[in-house]
């Protein structure tokens, strides 16, 4: 799966224009970002074999937690590997 820059810029008008307005800046940014990652989640999976949209699901909300530091990335890497660890191979 590829996606062009463009096609993000485009998202991110869309959103721009189909976000809830607020005159207070910090929840105008909530709803941009919130609104944006909806559109993102549904323009994307239009695309993707059934199979891979919970994968895809579960990648988009656990970096908006990693960014939003709302979760740890240690418990990221955890999911990820099964508590396996890639630095000290068997």
């Amino acid at each position: 799966y590829q996606y062009s820059l463009p096609f993000f810029v485009g998202l991110f008008l869309s959103a721009i224009d189909k976000a809830e307005k607020s005159d207070d800046l910090e929840q105008r940014i909530i709803i941009l970002n919130d609104t944006f990652r909806y559109t993102l989640y549904c323009n994307i999976c239009r695309s993707l074999f059934e199979k891979h949209k919970t994968l895809f699901s579960f990648l988009l909300c656990m970096r908006g937690l990693l960014a939003a530091e709302e979760e740890e990335f240690a418990d990221y890497r955890f999911l990820l590997t099964g508590g396996v660890s890639l630095e000290d191979p068997p």
